[in-house]
């Protein structure tokens, strides 16, 4: 029942999405016109209603539709993060080179959605607060790139970053923006890199690309429980 519901679901977005896109163009007006578009145009039968894709059509979209939303050859290059973890983080507030405020916790990462999202719960303290945080991180087939977003209870913020990886595919290097409301700076580029070392470490580090290219200001260590 579960599996016939999220093909329901699926096949109901499809329709809609065509149903858009048969509204769209039924309402531009001809090329070098600027009068309304009118009915009983040959895409639009006499009264106005609108014109019903074929079945071969709706196969076709059908088959393209399923194959954007199936997990593919990506998804598995984030396999290696998927477990239980203990983290060491590092946070540089004098920027690099300077002492580090250094704390401990835990992470675990797990596949939801079908396969499609890491999910990520981390657990630990940083500069001396309790903290939880949680992420998605997936690919985004259609756009061909990695795609992240994290939120977590030091701030209001949501975080969104996308990337792609390197030829290894074990190189993970995203671009987004974080704000400093403390200093009332807003929209600073941000760079962040994850690399795996081996099946049971990979280590995250993130760049502040507004005060230099090489600017690193956190980095957390995860080694595999």
């Amino acid at each position: 029942m579960k599996a016939r519901r999220m093909g329901t679901c699926a096949a109901m977005g499809l329709i809609v999405l065509l149903g858009t896109m048969t509204a769209f163009s039924q309402d531009k007006p001809a090329p070098g016109s600027k009068d309304k578009p009118t009915t009983g145009s040959k895409d639009t039968p006499p009264g106005g209603a609108p014109a019903q894709p074929d079945e071969a059509e709706m196969a076709k979209a059908m088959e393209a539709y399923m194959k954007l939303a199936a997990p593919g050859e990506q998804h598995k290059l984030l396999d290696p993060f998927i477990g239980k973890w203990k983290t060491a983080t590092k946070i540089f507030m004098g920027g690099p080179g300077s002492p580090a405020m250094e704390s401990v916790g835990t992470c675990e990462n797990k596949w939801v959605l079908g396969g499609r999202f890491v999910y990520t719960e981390q657990k630990g303290t940083m500069m001396g607060q309790p903290f939880e945080g949680m992420g998605l991180t997936g690919f985004d087939k259609p756009r061909n790139m990695f795609v992240s977003m994290w939120a977590d209870n030091q701030g209001t913020h949501l975080l969104t970053m996308k990337g792609m990886a390197d030829p290894s595919g074990k190189t993970f290097t995203y671009y987004g923006e974080m704000d400093e409301a403390s200093m009332n700076v807003y929209g600073r580029m941000v760079k962040y890199v994850t690399r795996v070392i081996d099946k049971d470490k990979h280590v995250f580090e993130i760049t502040d690309l507004h005060a230099g290219d090489n600017y690193k200001v956190v980095e957390i260590t995860y080694t595999r429980q």
